[in-house]
């Protein structure tokens, strides 16, 4: 059983928070909401305040995953992120989760007998260089630095963790390269008049291909997975057999949270999620964004992107979709999601 602690983070270092054996399940249902978040807009983000509470206590999906209430308000104030860790052995998992104005975006790092591996790497730099400062509290090098997908939010911060480990190399699917090329200034650029200085001046690009299939990594095995027209065009997946933890980064989404679904890809995406389901024995699943969930999350994101399909075949705009698809799913936090993955979805059929 994987053994979970929480830590506030600060300037001079970290302060634990409640511990639990229960697993990462009971994360799912962590109130990790601030009353400010980010309106999405095409191609930008405003602030805007007052936030729904969280739906975790209204959600009998979470009630029947979880023994009891998960940890509140782990996130630390300050534009600070929450630090989240699981024992599984020798190995250790270490889940940092920004604050909501980076995209609630979660990195993985994967702490080994002798090295770290990093998985994704945070919107804003700020976020980034809190990543890099608790990593070097581990004592350990790092051995390489993985990203999951081509979506800003998760590779900007790359900027500031190959600065703070320039020995580390940064590896992707075969592909990805292709497509920071292509749009990755375009998107920094997009960005830049919201967050200024907070995020990157340039496009880090990976300069290696992370091999599919199984190999070991600092004694840990790794199954890396391809999947194509999910939640993005192209997504990295990893098994960790041994510890039977999936990382799933934007393939599957918290319960509590709407989905982004800025492409036309709904029916490959629940062909996808069907082959996660498949799976046997990965109860935990590390996310891109919110806390871990259990493996129900998988059959929860396959309500979810069916409906949308529904709804998207039936909607003539932006604005029909986004309405009908927060009153399909009222009780999930973060409805300015869907409004700017209407504002994609919909630019798309021009």
């Amino acid at each position: 059983m994987a053994l979970i602690h929480f830590f506030r983070m600060s300037g001079q270092g970290r302060r634990e928070m409640p511990s639990s054996n229960s697993g990462f399940q009971r994360l799912s249902q962590a109130a990790l909401s601030r009353s400010r978040f980010l309106r999405l807009t095409a191609g930008a983000l405003l602030p805007f305040v007052g936030l729904p509470p969280s739906a975790a206590a209204k959600n009998p999906e979470l009630a029947q995953n979880s023994g009891a209430p998960g940890t509140r308000d782990a996130a630390a104030s300050g534009r600070m992120g929450a630090i989240l860790v699981s024992r599984f052995g020798p190995v250790k998992i270490h889940s940092y989760l920004s604050p909501l104005d980076g995209f609630h975006v979660n990195t993985q790092m994967i702490e080994g007998p002798t090295a770290a591996v990093i998985f994704d790497g945070q919107l804003l730099l700020p976020y980034a260089d809190e990543v890099a400062s608790y990593v070097q509290t581990l004592g350990k090098p790092v051995d390489r630095i993985i990203l999951s997908h081509a979506h800003t939010d998760h590779w900007s911060g790359l900027q500031v963790l190959t600065e703070r480990f320039p020995d580390a190399r940064v590896f992707a699917l075969d592909g990805i390269a292709d497509q920071l090329h292509a749009r990755g200034q375009a998107r920094l650029d997009s960005f830049r008049p919201i967050y200024g200085d907070r995020i990157a001046t340039k496009v880090t690009v990976p300069t290696e291909i992370i091999a599919e299939g199984v190999q070991g990594i600092d004694g840990i095995t790794y199954d890396f997975r391809r999947f194509v027209d999910a939640e993005s065009d192209l997504q990295l997946a990893a098994l960790l057999p041994e510890q039977k933890v999936l990382m799933a980064f934007d393939l599957v989404f918290s319960p509590n949270e709407h989905v982004f679904t800025v492409v036309d890809h709904f029916d490959h995406w629940m062909i996808v999620l069907e082959q996660l389901n498949a799976l046997q024995g990965y109860d935990t699943i590390t996310i891109g964004h919110d806390a871990p969930v259990h493996r129900s999350a998988i059959d929860s994101t396959i309500t979810y992107v069916k409906r949308a399909r529904e709804i998207h075949a039936a909607s003539a705009d932006a604005k029909t979709y986004s309405e009908s698809l927060k009153a399909a799913f009222p009780d999930r936090q973060l409805a300015s999601i869907v409004d700017f993955s209407a504002r994609l979805l919909y630019a798309a059929r021009r």
